[in-house]
């Protein structure tokens, strides 16, 4: 009777640490996917930015429309227009080359790939 109430208690405290485990695997998937949401909210946010100021920008350029020396420096730099007597140099820069964003592997994502491993190892003995 004792034996049999031992046995119990040690399937019961295997299936117990097991659940706390699968618990805190789940836990790090969540850390994992809040940190990816907040990241792309901080991109969001760089793009609301630029947004602003491309609208400020053009409302700038609305306002100055119909001022003669805005017109002037548009057509200088956007059309290339030059004044009698002067000359246009032109630099060319080199392009840039883009980074490459090769993110190696998190230890947690290695982790968890170890444990299901193991979960997948223990599924097929019993």
């Amino acid at each position: 009777m004792v034996a049999d109430f031992d046995k119990k208690v040690k399937v019961g405290g295997v299936i117990f640490l097991i659940i706390i485990f699968l618990l805190i695997i789940a836990d790090f998937k969540i850390y994992q996917k809040k940190q990816e949401l907040i990241s792309q909210i901080e991109t969001y946010k760089k793009q609301i930015e630029d947004i602003k100021k491309s609208s400020q920008t053009l409302k700038e350029e609305i306002a100055n429309s119909n001022n003669p020396d805005y017109l002037e420096k548009l057509a200088y730099e956007q059309l290339g227009e030059q004044k009698p007597g002067e000359k246009e140099v032109i630099f060319v820069m080199p392009e840039e080359k883009p980074k490459q964003d090769a993110t190696p592997r998190s230890f947690w994502s290695n982790f968890s790939g170890w444990i299901s491993g193991a979960w997948q190892w223990i599924k097929n003995r019993f």
